[in-house]
């Protein structure tokens, strides 16, 4: 089943565009980043977020949830670093002509 023209989905294509739009030049510069700069600026943000979820949805105590984020903190921010420079890659050769992979 297909929106119409004023259908469910049509205001979501134009805000995501908008916000594509909008955040473009922030992701070239973060993708341009060397990649131990990208690691260490997500390692303390990853490493904060998951200790609050740790506290937070497993109500573990401060010192375990400490030790949970840093252990879940590295694969996460290399997970972080690889998608970025998987995706800097996938927008340089699609600028260059080529098809980007599949």
């Amino acid at each position: 089943m297909t929106a119409g023209k004023r259908g469910p989905g049509r205001w979501w294509a134009a805000f995501e565009a908008w916000l594509a739009e909008k955040t473009r030049p922030t992701l070239v510069r973060w993708e341009a980043l060397p990649g131990q700069a990208q690691f260490m600026v997500t390692l303390p943000v990853a490493v904060v977020l998951l200790f609050f979820f740790h506290v937070i949805v497993f109500n573990l105590s401060a010192f375990r949830s400490f030790f949970y984020a840093v252990f879940w903190g590295i694969p996460a921010t290399l997970i972080v670093v690889a998608a970025s420079r998987n995706e800097s890659l996938k927008r340089s050769r699609g600028r260059d002509g080529d098809p980007p992979p599949e």
